[in-house]
């Protein structure tokens, strides 16, 4: 099955070529198969599948973008990278809802009041949508990956899984990794990325690892990574070796939503 879906998902985005930023999101109101942006309480793109959703509703991943597509960067250019990429240019590939929300650059995800913010576009969207209360995941790249780390260290009743892409936790690390000790975690980085040191994870997942009193699966994917996204050259990102590359190796085969989809909340 994981072979299969590879084979979907990158003949789906090699059918329109990485010239142009072509699927970047127009405003609108939540169309099924088709990403849209709202400016409507914090800034965000969403992303509603397309067809009939399973029992108990859509699976939704929240996705927290890099430093880069902060505010006042345009609001579509949070879908350069990761799932608001494939929902652009692959959306029938995408099987959960995805929201992307746009935080200000001079804040952080993990601040309270953005906190509250992306808490209450879930709750708006689950009240709104066929969302599944059960299976909310989060993920997020660079400074949107310290972000999935500390927002869910911080609130973690909330997601079902994360999966953190070249960031880290905050100190004091015991007590961020105690918060997550029910929380599966897939946290992604290269040793060769010259923007976020790799110890930045490591001293993460160690922590995860070695609390006594770990319930949840916690895998770490460590691997050498290419420059850049495919669509940097388009959008004029330069190489970031080790830091784009990382991106793509995460995001784009669909192993890692086949494995966040497995996990529910057990208290919702």
């Amino acid at each position: 099955m994981r072979g299969v879906l590879v084979i979907i998902v990158a003949t789906a985005m090699a059918s329109d070529g990485w010239d142009t930023l072509w699927w970047l999101p127009a405003d609108g109101d939540v169309t099924p198969g088709k990403q849209v942006a709202s400016h409507k309480t914090m800034p965000h793109l969403m992303f509603v599948p397309d067809g009939t959703p399973p029992a108990g509703g859509w699976p939704l991943l929240v996705f927290l973008h890099g430093q880069g597509e902060s505010s006042p960067t345009p609001l579509p250019r949070v879908a350069i990278q990761g799932p608001p990429q494939t929902c652009g240019r692959a959306p029938g590939t995408m099987k959960m809802a995805v929201l992307s929300p746009q935080k200000p650059m001079s804040s952080q995800f993990y601040d309270n009041d953005v906190a509250d913010d992306i808490e209450a576009l879930v709750d708006h969207y689950v009240a709104s949508q066929k969302l599944d209360v059960r299976r909310i995941y989060l993920t997020g790249l660079s400074q949107g990956s310290i972000g999935t780390w500390n927002l869910a260290a911080a609130r973690p009743s909330r997601w079902a899984a994360i999966a953190p892409v070249s960031g880290g936790l905050r100190p004091p690390f015991k007590e961020a990794a105690s918060a997550l000790k029910d929380t599966p975690i897939w946290a992604f980085h290269a040793p060769n990325d010259v923007i976020l040191p790799v110890a930045m994870s490591d001293k993460s997942v160690d922590a995860c690892k070695r609390l006594a009193t770990r319930t949840a699966e916690i895998k770490y994917t460590r691997d050498e990574a290419g420059g850049s996204d495919p669509s940097w050259a388009a959008a004029g990102i330069p190489d970031m070796p080790g830091h784009g590359g990382m991106n793509s190796l995460a995001y784009y085969p669909g192993e890692l939503y086949e494995w966040l989809l497995q996990f529910r909340l057990k208290n919702k």
